[in-house]
């Protein structure tokens, strides 16, 4: 049976079958993108931090909406070809449609490739409230000296073997505890080995479990089936491997189904017992009541001792010579600090020996102390001398300037994070008054956030005050515009300025005590980026999508055109509503995640 309507239109409506499917598929999706817009800007209201502003860079947000908005518009050329059946204008258009959803692609991509390189940091220290200044930078790099300890690379080493990610935790390893009741530690085994070098890695202790053929036979005493040669699984000085573990592993839940089914035949013993005795509808009232049976179940567990084989659930190997252990912050079930005797991994492995000082180096391209401000004025505080108490500003860190001073000199004894913060102080008190004059103020934003144009800015003027006042008021205080290519994704840290090359973003080193938090610009760091990436995640999906479609009908139409050109136009005006669409999403995200 032919199905109608298929090319031809209905007469009453208008509408082709697949004409009116893209309209239900698109009202599916318009609750879809509803939900998720919802979702957003209910977080943002009701956020309980201060919320990211203008948190990505605007030009490659604003040149894929244009591209969006062109290759839309092509798609209608296309169609239109098609209608007046010019096959070659319809290549032409269609190449331009898919040429601009790759451009949009590129650009996103590039655009998520700065996130995920891109670090954030929270602080945390000393002081009347808790604090939570937040430093946001690129990490460097570093590798281990020959004590074993941290050293910083050169940007240039990041390659090379040996060479680390600044922000790792090093324990000097003596010996690891592995669990056995977890299923695998094949990857952190095969971490552990790769980094172990010339160190040798052994079983510290005989692994035995009682042969339960032995067991049942009754001839020998309990000291005795532990240490006959049937209950050795392996000996003493094995050197640790994949396979080594599996075999103990093997052993272990053998033992302990062994016991499980004993404690089990039991149970069932005791059940079989209380109903024999007081029968069935009385059995569950009085094993809750009567202390006969907490009687028979305390004789239960000591004939169950001698019965079950209750091998080790943990094995333990000796590291020798001690090595540096180098592992990544989320490897660890907890922070761990300086001098700590040990460190759990997320395998529940132990690693014992000594917590090495494991500091966070990196570049730093913006301070932001808003949530330090915010919780000081819950605490009905004033922010600003709470902020100036911060680990931030009063560590004594690298200065600028030379070690020698003339006698009688002042020596300016702030770090460079201090004389940031106070040239932003400058900045601001020009920025109020400028305001003022139109009746507004400074926004959260503006008062306790410092970027990373801005630390260039005033790294410029030699951290002076006056100077950033100066400028400040004659508007010559040189911040990055725009449409400066240079920053097409946030802070270069390579050319952080091509006019002023001497310029860099300041250098940090935090201690891993006072690392509250940190991640890269991913969704583990906040709600905004989780939200960030799910939706314009699940937008570039579409595009993808759309473009795989659009794509179909420009390389595999031309047999479709033949045989009815207006078949191959219905198809691509289909494409083409759910190209608009795909663009519609585009010109509502914009401005919510990348203007407000």
């Amino acid at each position: 049976m032919e199905i109608p309507f298929i090319v031809n239109a209905r007469k009453d409506t208008g509408l082709f079958n697949s004409k009116v499917g893209i309209w239900l598929f698109l009202a599916s999706e318009v609750t879809l993108f509803g939900g998720l817009f919802s979702g957003y800007l209910f977080l943002r209201l009701y956020a309980d931090y201060p919320w990211p502003e203008r948190a990505l860079p605007v030009l490659p947000g604003l040149i894929n909406t244009f591209v969006l908005i062109g290759s839309s518009v092509t798609v209608v050329f296309a169609w239109a070809a098609l209608k007046m059946r010019e096959w070659r204008k319809f290549q032409i258009y269609m190449a331009i449609t898919l040429v601009c959803a790759a451009l949009f692609m590129v650009l996103k991509g590039i655009e998520y490739s700065a996130k995920f390189g891109h670090q954030a940091v929270r602080i945390q220290g000393g002081g009347p409230v808790q604090d939570n200044t937040i430093v946001e930078g690129h990490l460097h790099y570093a590798k281990l000296n020959e004590e074993g300890l941290m050293e910083e690379v050169d940007k240039g080493s990041k390659n090379d073997e040996g060479v680390f990610k600044a922000n790792r935790v090093l324990v000097k390893a003596s010996e690891f505890t592995f669990v056995l009741t977890r299923p695998s530690h094949e990857a952190y085994v095969e971490e552990i080995l790769k980094q172990a070098g010339d160190s040798k890695i052994t079983l510290a202790e005989n692994y035995q479990v009682i042969d339960k053929d032995e067991l049942r036979a009754g001839e020998m005493n309990r000291d005795q089936l532990v240490n006959s040669e049937a209950a050795l699984v392996a000996e003493k000085g094995s050197e640790l491997s994949i396979d080594l573990l599996d075999e103990l592993e093997d052993a272990f839940l053998e033992a302990r189904s062994h016991d499980r089914k004993v404690r089990t035949e039991f149970l069932a013993a005791s059940w079989d017992w209380i109903r024999n005795e007081k029968g069935e509808e009385e059995a569950s009232t009085y094993v809750v009541e009567k202390e006969i049976w907490k009687e028979r179940r305390a004789e239960d567990a000591e004939k169950i001792k001698v019965l079950t084989l209750r091998a080790p659930s943990e094995v333990t190997f000796k590291v020798d010579p001690p090595f540096t252990l180098v592992l990544e912050p989320s490897d660890l079930v907890k922070k761990v600090n300086v001098g700590d005797p040990s460190a759990k991994l997320r395998d529940d492995t132990l690693v014992t020996g000594n917590v090495l000082p494991s500091p966070m180096i990196m570049g730093v391209d913006a301070l932001d102390f808003r949530t330090t401000a915010q919780r000081a004025e819950a605490e009905g505080l004033d922010p600003l001398p709470v902020i100036e108490g911060t680990w931030l500003l009063t560590h004594k860190g690298h200065h600028d300037g030379h070690d020698d001073h003339a006698e009688g000199e002042e020596v300016d004894d702030r770090n460079e994070f201090k004389k940031i913060w106070d040239c932003h102080m400058a900045w601001l008190d020009v920025e109020k008054a400028r305001l003022a004059e139109k009746d507004r103020e400074p926004t959260a934003n503006d008062k306790f956030r410092v970027n990373w144009d801005q630390i260039l800015a005033y790294q410029n003027l030699d951290y002076d005050v006056e100077k950033v006042k100066a400028a400040s008021k004659d508007k010559s205080l040189k911040r990055t515009g725009l449409f400066d290519f240079n920053a097409m994704a946030g802070a270069n840290h390579k050319t952080p300025d091509k006019e002023f090359p001497d310029l860099h973003f300041p250098h940090l080193e935090i201690p891993r005590a006072n690392v509250g938090f940190e991640s890269s610009f991913t969704p583990k760091w906040n709600t905004y980026y989780a939200i960030y990436f799910t939706i314009t995640g699940l937008h570039g999906l579409h595009v993808i999508g759309g473009a795989l479609v659009l794509g179909y009908y420009l390389f595999f139409g031309r047999k479709m055109y033949e045989s009815n050109p207006e078949w191959l136009a219905n198809r691509v005006e289909v494409g083409g509503l759910f190209w608009h669409f795909v663009d519609l999403v585009w010109i509502f995200l914009f401005p919510i995640l990348y203007l407000m």
